[in-house]
């Protein structure tokens, strides 16, 4: 039950792709995420050619199933020095967040014969991709953590499935049974999850990451340019909350500058406790435990396979 045409895609046994994230993503994680049956993706936002690379041998270490790398578009030199990286060492899979890459990227990693998933918020966006040859992309709702766009899962997964002729996993709100088991019924052939694994023993978010994380109601994310100056949904702190009741009541541009700039240096500092890992989904209200990847991955299938056999029959009725 719940093999798809995604797992025979990306050589995995579950349609469940693990979020790139930049802060309580790195190599245990990815490499637990893929031991599990899933597709565990390691970040590149921001880290050198070197890291990578040594990434992808810790992983390589720990592993021996498929995993991904996250080319995130941070201008034409760092992604095509991304891609040039993961074609030289064999990485199987590519996914692509943020903005779109470029036909030329693809079409390298295409021809390397790297299998490549991009995350998009449109429906247009869909379009794109799939006309640049992409294998599959995920449909990513507001309600997820990290860079998003301003339509929710509900809605994007089922127009971006009747737009695409490739498959189409669904992000955004997804942290358990329950949402796993709904984006079948959107149309989607698998999930992508960020927040839900950052709650797990192998990840290697920090001790306030982690307090916050599991104190949080759904209410306690915001999104905020002041981050990257792309809307990022994150933890929700009084210095973002500042910022963003700034840029409500028309505050000029340099000021608002300033201001982002007090916002990203707050993460840190004397007598701070380290609060890089600030990227959460709404999802975080449903997360009250910290548990094994395994555990959570088994747990999460055994239930929506109960749950699928206790949904109401309605045929004929």
């Amino acid at each position: 039950m719940f093999h798809t045409a995604v797992c025979d895609l990306l050589g995995i046994r579950y349609p469940i792709l693990q979020g790139a994230m930049q802060g309580g993503g790195g190599v245990e994680l990815v490499a637990a995420v893929s031991e599990a049956g899933g597709l565990g993706v390691l970040p590149t936002f921001g880290g050198t050619d070197q890291k990578l690379r040594e990434d992808i041998e810790a992983v390589r270490t720990r592993t021996g199933r498929p995993f991904g790398v996250n080319i995130m578009p941070m201008g034409r030199g760092i992604t095509e020095r991304c891609a040039a990286t993961c074609i030289e060492l064999g990485i199987p899979v590519v996914t692509t967040g943020r903005a779109d890459p470029g036909e030329a990227v693809v079409r390298r990693l295409k021809d390397a014969g790297i299998k490549v998933v991009s995350v998009i918020p449109t429906v247009e966006h869909a379009r794109r991709m799939a006309g640049e040859g992409v294998d599959a992309v995920v449909a990513s709702g507001s309600e997820a953590g990290g860079h998003v766009g301003t339509v929710s899962t509900l809605p994007l997964v089922p127009q971006v499935v009747d737009a695409v002729r490739i498959p189409v996993l669904a992000a955004g709100g997804i942290g358990d049974a329950r949402g796993f088991l709904a984006a079948f019924a959107l149309g989607a052939v698998g999930v992508q999850m960020g927040t839900r694994f950052m709650a797990t023993e192998e990840s290697d978010l920090n001790e306030w990451g982690r307090e916050r994380l599991l104190a949080m109601r759904e209410t306690d994310t915001i999104v905020t340019r002041a981050m990257t100056g792309a809307t990022v949904r994150c933890i929700r702190t009084p210095e973002i909350v500042t910022y963003e009741e700034a840029v409500a009541r028309g505050t000029d541009a340099a000021t608002l500058k300033e201001m982002a700039a007090q916002v990203r240096a707050s993460r840190y500092g004397e007598g701070k406790r380290d609060r890089r890992q600030s990227a959460a989904g709404q999802v975080a209200g449903l997360i009250t435990g910290i548990v094994p990847v395994a555990d959570l991955i088994e747990g999460m299938l055994a239930e929506a396979a109960r749950l699928a056999q206790g949904l109401p029959a309605v045929a004929g009725r």
